[in-house]
């Protein structure tokens, strides 16, 4: 095993697995440490990947050469897309997992990568020298040290250029059940307990976050029939646009009622309803149904009873939890007028007994999991595998990192994942796959320079949010915070995002060949479409309307039907939403200046003549590195940022 890397990551989580395949792939040489190599890609909780604003980002990192959209294509056991009823803008892909083929997924593609190697161990200590002392400084840095070597708490040294830390819920994770707490960072698995203590002697400021999970039941001691049958759709959509740009032949599925509903094997939507389907793209692993129950009166007075037991509200946990995935305990408080709460069971793989309760997530004591889930209809005799718990964490507020996720006090340290406030895969691997290219950047003592803007990708948005807007909460993304969420459609994320990867060269040769094949189509059907038209309309005005959609018009004008209904897919959702774009691209294009002007890392805000004193210190903190940015800093004005230009006009000449 040799001992000299560019980049050693620390964690196999999402952020970390990404990470380490985003640099790999850029040809530095990384080695990939885990406490258990075993678990790398682990889903530590809910099985599944993706949902309203994560698919978008799945799709993101997919575009720009990432390894989680084709890890859950080939481990997905069942697909649908969320928010159907709403335009295409807000639609959200999300698929179950089978969590363990997930991971083996991920270790798959990890091993294929030449420059990658695995390293078993925790990491104790990062060996920082004072700048000057080293080479490889990020351009234009003003931190005072920099990385030289991880040490391992088995005294095994790395050394190395960079850093990535992606340590998730595992820095001195602490978990607890009821009055019950275990130092782990999930069921089964030790905290990382030394290199909290190493960051915070860096001088890195240090915050306590919580996050749940809830109980796992055996699948064989439920009765199913009175839950809700929740099929997968019919026709599934693939996260990868691999598999889109390859899914040009139509598979048939053989999808009969004579297999169970649920059972593996089983057909997604059509297997309840006993039709056939024609799918595009048919993925690999049997698809199944989940079921939808729901919490009752009952067992919301046994909560309400025993809060006084649970952790949150005890005392025992201090730390703050996430508002928009919150424990049943926290509904049934937060919501007190509700009579009823969804329970979704999932199954957790297509070769074990685990169902997993979606929507129950508590720390709440054993017995009282045990009376709660007694009480809910078809489930008086199931049987409990693994309790739910709430864990506590250590994490690093983000105004102590840049939009590269490179931190300002140490040089070729980069933070990724929940150690930066956040919580999910999604938001995880985005985070991964921007430090490990920039981490890839400094590594070859090129400029730390990668960073998407709020209008080119959600992982923009997450980004900026977190360093201008520091979570107290675990930070979870939403099309809401998107304000340009016209543009950053699932649909489209290879158009904005591809040309963009294959600049940076995480896209190869097969990925961008596919890309143009498929941009080409585009334009050739766009092509075909002008001058055609329906009853005296032209085709393209008829496709405008809210009623029609591709399908229909390529039933009625034969010259169209010979064109790929995905493309025809991608036509529609250009048409349709034609005039919104370009009122939303006017908007951009007024805030681009802003973004376009640059902030020197340099410069003394104390020194900057006008500027409030509030002003100064959030600046000053913050560091942004656009006006635009800076714009978006809680409790800056326009004043401010005014100032701040006027102050930097002068500076140049």
């Amino acid at each position: 095993m040799k001992r000299d890397y560019d980049i050693v990551v620390i964690g196999g989580g999402h952020a970390g697995a990404e990470a380490a395949w985003a640099a790999a792939r850029l040809g530095a040489s990384v080695a990939l440490v885990s406490m258990d190599p075993h678990k790398i890609g682990q889903m530590s909780c809910n099985p599944a990947i993706g949902g309203l604003a994560k698919g978008q980002m799945v799709r993101e990192i997919d575009a720009l050469g990432g390894l989680m959209g084709r890890a859950i294509d080939n481990a997905g056991i069942q697909f649908r897309m969320l928010n159907r009823s709403k335009g295409p803008a807000v639609w959200g892909p999300r698929a179950q997992a089978d969590k363990y083929k997930y991971a083996l997924e991920v270790q798959r593609i990890l091993l294929t990568e030449h420059n990658l190697e695995v390293i078993p161990g925790e990491v104790a200590d990062i060996e920082t020298v004072p700048t000057g002392e080293g080479e490889g400084e990020s351009s234009g840095s003003s931190a005072g040290k920099i990385v030289r070597a991880v040490t391992l708490a088995d005294g095994m040294r790395l050394t190395c250029r960079c850093a990535i830390v992606t340590t998730g819920t595992f820095l001195r994770g602490l978990m607890h059940t009821g009055e019950s707490k275990t130092e782990g960072g999930r069921v089964g698995e030790a905290a990382a307990k030394g290199l909290s203590g190493c960051l915070e002697k860096m001088g890195l400021e240090m915050g306590r976050l919580k996050t749940g999970t809830p109980p796992r039941l055996k699948r064989e001691s439920i009765d199913f029939a009175p839950f809700e049958l929740q099929p997968g759709d019919e026709q599934p959509m693939p996260f990868s646009y691999l598999n889109e740009y390859g899914a040009s032949s139509t598979y048939s599925t053989s999808c009969t009622s004579s297999a169970s509903p649920g059972e593996p094997g089983a057909s997604p939507a059509a297997s309840a309803l006993g039709l056939s389907a024609q799918v595009r793209w048919l993925p690999p692993l049997p698809q199944i149904c989940c079921w939808l129950g729901a919490t009752n009166v009952a067992i919301h007075e046994i909560i309400r009873a025993n809060l006084h037991r649970a952790p949150m509200y005890s005392g025992q946990i201090a730390s703050t939890g996430p508002r928009y995935c919150p424990s049943i305990e926290d509904k049934v408080v937060r919501f007190a007028d509700k009579l009823s709460h969804q329970i979704f069971l999932e199954p957790e793989g297509l070769d074990t007994d685990e169902i997993y309760c979606n929507g129950i997530s508590t720390s709440l004591p054993r017995d009282v999991q045990d009376q709660i889930i007694r009480l809910v209809p078809g489930l008086e005799k199931a049987e409990v595998l693994r309790y739910g718990y709430a864990v506590e964490y250590d994490m690093v507020w983000p105004t102590q990192i840049r939009s590269t996720l490179e931190t300002k006090r140490v040089a070729g340290l980069f933070l990724a994942g929940q150690i930066n406030g956040t919580s999910g895969y999604e938001e995880a691997a985005a985070q991964g796959l921007v430090a490990g290219v920039n981490a890839a950047k400094y590594a070859a003592g090129q400029p730390v320079d990668f960073i998407l803007r709020r209008d080119q990708a959600y992982i923009g948005v997450l980004v900026d949010d977190l360093v201008t807007k520091p979570p107290t909460e675990p930070y979870r993304m939403f099309t809401s915070r998107a304000e340009h969420r016209l543009h950053l459609r699932n649909d489209n994320a290879d158009a904005r995002l591809t040309e963009l990867g294959r600049s940076i060269g995480l896209v190869d040769e097969d990925r961008y060949a596919r890309f143009n094949a498929r941009k080409d189509e585009i334009a050739n059907g766009l092509a075909a479409l002008n001058g055609q038209k329906i009853d005296g309309i032209a085709a393209t005005d008829w496709l405008r309307r809210s009623e029609t959609n591709w399908k229909s018009l390529a039933d009625k004008c034969p010259a169209l039907a010979a064109i790929d209904p995905d493309v025809g897919r991608q036509i529609e959702i250009r048409i349709k939403y034609e005039g919104y774009i370009h009122r939303q691209d006017r908007q951009i294009e007024r805030s681009a200046q802003m973004e376009g002007k640059l902030i020197p890392r340099s410069v003394d805000y104390t020194k900057v003549v006008g500027l409030r004193n509030e002003a100064k210190q959030k600046f000053t903190m913050f560091t942004p590195h656009s006006l635009g940015q800076a714009l978006r800093i809680s409790g800056i004005t326009p004043a401010d940022v005014s100032v701040l230009a006027i102050h930097l006009d002068r500076r140049e000449r």
